[in-house]
């Protein structure tokens, strides 16, 4: 993990750079998406704070019976089990979305970090090889730790995990893919946590309990690792 980690801040730059670290909302004012137009400014908010805002999408509503996508894209990576992935075709990119994903928040939170991640990684000027050589999910994921998107990306883990939410969305999370486990997304959110300057107590502030357990338990393990992996320019912060 720390050296897939290390892979896909090489290939983000600048981005992966900074000292960020996104909780609840990219931004003030900006609300827990309910439908795809609330979806599409929250994803635009948060693509100003991990330097994506010159990266224009289209949203599509995913319609039961119609190809998700227009004729000529294709996904980006593997789109099994995923209630929001991204398409491309050439220079343009559709984010097709399922209508489930609105049901639970932190699955959402979790769909929208992995795909930030998999979009910051298809827009850098150049493609590492030893990202090539990760699985694409996986790099994904560790894409959106390294951008400061980890607690969504460790919180949504959970409900993969257990395929269940503990609260009788209708999902069936157990057809719903991720490629870390709850242990591993923790572990390398421990990773970009200590680059970045952050105590454990710090960067576990908007983690459920298991997951900041999880944390717990892995942070001491993380600090080995931290020399090899390119630290951030200041210390982080929480950012609301």
């Amino acid at each position: 993990l720390a050296q897939g980690l290390q892979a896909v801040i090489a290939q983000l730059g600048e981005p992966a750079l900074r000292p960020q670290w996104l909780t609840g909302t990219p931004a003030k004012g900006v609300r827990a998406p309910r439908d795809l137009d609330s979806l599409f400014d929250f994803i635009c908010a948060a693509q100003e704070q991990v330097g994506q805002a010159d990266v224009e999408f289209t949203l599509v509503d995913l319609q039961p019976g119609l190809p998700p996508v227009p004729p000529g894209f294709a996904p980006i990576g593997d789109p099994t089990g995923h209630l929001l992935h991204t398409f491309a075709r050439a220079q343009e990119l559709v984010l097709v979305v399922a209508p489930q994903l609105f049901k639970v928040p932190s699955l959402l939170l979790g769909h929208v970090a992995r795909e930030l991640g998999r979009m910051g990684l298809w827009h850098a000027p150049e493609q590492s090889p030893a990202v090539v050589e990760l699985d694409s999910e996986t790099a994904a994921e560790l894409a959106g730790i390294a951008l400061g998107m980890g607690t969504w990306v460790a919180n949504g883990a959970y409900l993969f995990n257990n395929a269940c939410c503990g609260g009788g969305c209708g999902i069936d999370l157990g057809s719903v893919r991720a490629a870390l486990s709850m242990p591993e997304a923790c572990y390398a959110l421990g990773l970009d946590a200590q680059r970045k300057g952050l105590g454990r107590r710090h960067a576990a502030k908007v983690l459920e309990s298991t997951q900041a357990a999880a944390l717990k338990q892995s942070w001491d393990a993380c600090t080995p690792h931290i020399s090899a992996l390119p630290a951030a320019r200041t210390a982080g912060s929480l950012h609301a």
